[in-house]
């Protein structure tokens, strides 16, 4: 974790300091080392059951949102309580996802935190990018408000995977640069070479959605309630062929 209380306040970990958890208040030690970013660690079992090791990665996500908004204690009506990646001041929660998470495990924090979105790492392993990237280069156009594609069926493990999240889900992979192997309706020319997050959704028809949005347009949505920035949207054929219902 990045905060521990140190005198009754939060305070991020720092050699020689001594604090307590703001979950259940014991005694954290502050680990300093050089091989992983700086954190409070229990002395004890962790308090949180869904607590996971933190990485740049995260603590890169974290440092987006202001320190107030950074892991909040969040209580339910049966005294459970968890901390939250990030809660913005309107209540949504963001919960930074770098390791597998079982489908369970996704939606218990989905029905503990309800108001909530996922960003997830697209980068942790080498093949979802490679599988993300293959399919999007045969994706056929999405015809709604903003640019967007629908997968075809060649497999995309981790946009199947995410795809059946009751909370909206984001992918992350970075600045990563997409080959230059766009189908007939998909180029990597088309969008910014970097700051970029791909919701993905479902269409009525059962068929994978992937739209992107600029990142910081999803961080100034969550945080201000400003609308995402998305791209100028596909023309629709004028054969209305663009409909759901008459799309395999």
């Amino acid at each position: 974790m990045k905060y521990a209380l140190v005198d009754g306040h939060r305070h991020e970990a720092a050699v020689g300091l001594r604090g307590v958890c703001q979950g259940c208040g014991l005694p954290t030690t502050a680990k300093c080392g050089q091989q992983r970013v700086h954190h409070w660690a229990h002395r004890t079992a962790n308090c949180d059951k869904w607590w996971e090791r933190e990485t740049v990665w995260h603590r890169e996500w974290k440092n987006e949102f202001p320190v107030e908004c950074q892991e909040i204690r969040i209580s339910s009506s049966s005294g459970d309580f968890h901390v939250a990646d990030v809660q913005t001041p309107n209540g949504i929660v963001l919960e930074f996802q770098h390791s597998p998470l079982p489908l369970e495990d996704r939606q218990a924090r989905e029905s503990f935190y309800v108001n909530m979105a996922w960003i997830v790492d697209g980068r942790r392993k080498g093949s979802d990018f490679t599988s993300f990237a293959h399919s999007l280069s045969f994706a056929a156009p999405d015809y709604g408000n903003v640019r967007g594609w629908r997968l075809p069926l060649v497999r995309c493990a981790i946009a199947e995977n995410w795809s059946i999240a009751l909370s909206t889900v984001y992918l992350d992979f970075g600045d990563t640069m997409f080959p230059d192997k766009g189908g007939p309706s998909f180029s990597h020319k088309e969008l910014p070479c970097g700051g970029i997050l791909w919701r993905v959704t479902k269409a009525p028809n059962e068929r994978i959605v992937i739209t992107p949005f600029l990142r910081q347009s999803v961080i100034d949505h969550y945080m201000r309630g400003t609308p995402l920035d998305g791209f100028d949207p596909h023309p629709r054929p004028a054969n209305g062929l663009w409909d759901y219902r008459s799309i395999d």
